[in-house]
C-alpha cells in the first residue's frame, strides 16, 4: 500500500473514531437522563470522560498492534495539544475569558497530582503494572471524590429532555453503533499510522503526536468551542483539566495493567519537558480563574515551537 492510500486510511479512520466517539457520547447522555442520572454526573462520568475516547482506544489498538510507545506519545501529545492548541483559540476568540468556579475545590489539586504521578512514572522510560495501579487507583479516588461531593457549582450541563421521543432501544442501538466506530477506527488508525511511518523511516512517536495526538484532541476542541459560544468558561476549560487527568491516569493506566508500556526517546527528551511546562502555565491560569487573548497568542505560539521541534527527530 503508497503512502497516499496509506494517509487516505488514517484520515477516514480517524474521522470514523471521532464521530463514533461523538455519537457514544451524545446517545449515552440521552440513556442517562432516561435512568434519572443528575446533570453533573452526566457531565463528569460521560461527557468528561467521552472526549477522552478517541485516545484511549487509539491506545488500546495501539498496544494490541504490540507499539506500546503509541501510548504515551498520544498522552503526551494530546495533553500538550489541548492546553497550547485548544485553549490558546478559545483565549483568542475571546476578548477575556473568565472562570466564575473556584478550580481549587477539585480540577488543580487532581490535575497537580496527576501531572505529578505520570511524569514520575515514565521518567525512566517504562510504565509497569505496578505503576498502572497507582494511576488507576488515583483515577478511582478521584471519580469517589466527584460522585460522592460534586461541587454545586459544577451542576450546569446540557439536558436532553425526558420527553424527548426517541426511543431507549434506538439510543442503545445508535451507542452500540458508536462503539464499533470507535473500535474499527482506533484500530486502522494505529494500523495505517503504523505502516506510514515505515514507510517514512521516521519514528512512530512522531506520527502520533502529529497526527493520532492532534486528531483525537478534536472532541474537547468542539466541547469546549461550543460551551464558549454558550459563554459557559468553566465548562469550556474544565472539560480540558477533566480530559487532561483521564489521559494521563486513565488512558495510560488502562493500557498498562495489561502490559508493559515503553516510552520513545521523542517524549523522553523533548515531550515530557514540554508537557511539564504547559501544565505549569495551565495551572497558572486556573489559579487566576481569568484568561486574556494576548496569553492565548503566546499558547499558540508555544504551541509552533513545538511542532517546529518535532520535526529535528525526522
Amino acid at each position: 500500500m503508497n503512502l497516499l492510500m496509506l494517509g487516505l486510511v488514517f484520515v477516514f479512520s480517524l474521522f470514523i473514531l471521532i464521530k463514533g466517539a461523538d455519537v457514544f457520547v451524545e446517545e449515552a447522555k440521552t440513556i442517562g437522563v432516561k435512568m434519572g442520572m443528575s446533570p453533573f454526573a452526566i457531565g463528569v462520568l460521560i461527557v468528561g470522560m467521552g472526549t477522552s475516547l478517541p485516545e484511549l482506544a487509539s491506545s488500546l489498538a495501539a498496544v494490541y498492534n504490540n507499539e506500546t510507545t503509541m501510548v504515551t506519545a498520544n498522552v503526551v501529545g494530546s495533553n500538550i495539544t489541548n492546553i497550547l492548541l485548544i485553549v490558546g483559540l478559545l483565549a483568542l476568540i475571546s476578548p477575556k475569558i473568565v472562570i466564575r468556579r473556584d478550580l481549587m475545590k477539585s480540577e488543580l489539586p487532581i490535575f497537580v497530582i496527576a501531572t505529578t504521578h505520570f511524569l514520575f512514572i515514565i521518567h525512566d522510560g517504562i510504565v509497569t503494572r505496578v505503576e498502572s495501579f497507582l494511576l488507576l487507583g488515583t483515577f478511582a479516588a478521584y471519580l469517589w471524590y466527584i460522585i460522592k461531593e460534586p461541587p454545586s457549582d459544577l451542576e450546569v450541563i446540557e439536558e436532553v429532555s425526558k420527553e424527548d421521543n426517541s426511543n431507549l432501544f434506538k439510543s442503545i442501538a445508535l451507542l452500540v453503533v458508536g462503539l464499533v466506530a470507535i473500535v474499527l477506527g482506533a484500530h486502522f488508525t494505529v494500523y495505517s499510522a503504523i505502516e506510514m511511518a515505515s514507510l517514512i523511516g521516521v519514528p512512530i512517536s512522531i506520527v502520533t503526536i502529529l497526527g493520532i495526538a492532534i486528531g483525537t484532541s478534536l472532541p474537547e476542541l468542539a466541547a469546549s468551542f461550543k460551551a464558549i459560544k454558550i459563554g459557559d468558561a468553566d465548562l469550556a476549560i474544565g472539560n480540558i483539566f477533566g480530559s487532561n487527568v483521564m489521559n494521563m491516569l486513565f488512558v495510560v493506566g488502562l493500557p498498562a495493567f495489561f502490559t508493559n508500556l515503553l516510552v520513545d526517546n521523542v517524549v523522553m527528551e523533548m515531550g515530557m519537558y514540554i508537557l511539564l511546562a504547559t501544565s505549569v502555565i495551565f495551572f497558572v491560569h486556573g489559579l487566576s480563574r481569568r484568561l486574556m487573548r494576548w496569553e492565548g497568542a503566546m499558547l499558540l505560539l508555544f504551541f509552533a515551537f513545538f511542532v517546529i521541534q518535532l520535526f529535528q527527530y525526522i
